[in-house]
């Protein structure tokens, strides 16, 4: 029975670890976005600057762009994860070793 709650810890730890991957790169990936929208709503205000930029373009009286940036924040969650599920290595010990052996009955017969 021990043995299975091991295997299943194990399981688990390695289920949780590439979660916590995969939130790593849906962060960076989220920042890397953000930086290249950033840049293409830049271009697009510079090359429309006599129309009012974007904004005075489509006529929009309140076009403000702002996206959050939360990367930082899913990347210290996922390291909190990684660092929770890490568990030392356990090992399976019997009641029947030979130290049990020579402690019960003090030593060789």
């Amino acid at each position: 029975m021990l043995n299975r709650i091991i295997r299943l810890q194990a399981v688990l730890k390695i289920i949780t670890n590439q979660t916590a991957t995969a939130l790593e790169l849906l962060a960076w990936q989220s920042s890397q976005m953000r930086t290249a929208i950033y840049q293409n709503r830049m271009a697009l205000d510079y090359l429309l600057t006599e129309d009012g930029e974007v904004c005075g373009k489509l006529n929009l009286s309140n076009c403000c762009l702002q996206i959050d940036d939360n990367g930082k924040a899913v990347l210290e969650i996922a390291k909190e994860i990684k660092k929770i599920t890490h568990v030392p290595i356990q090992t399976w010990e019997t009641t029947w070793s030979k130290d049990w052996w020579f402690k019960l009955f003090g030593g060789p017969w």
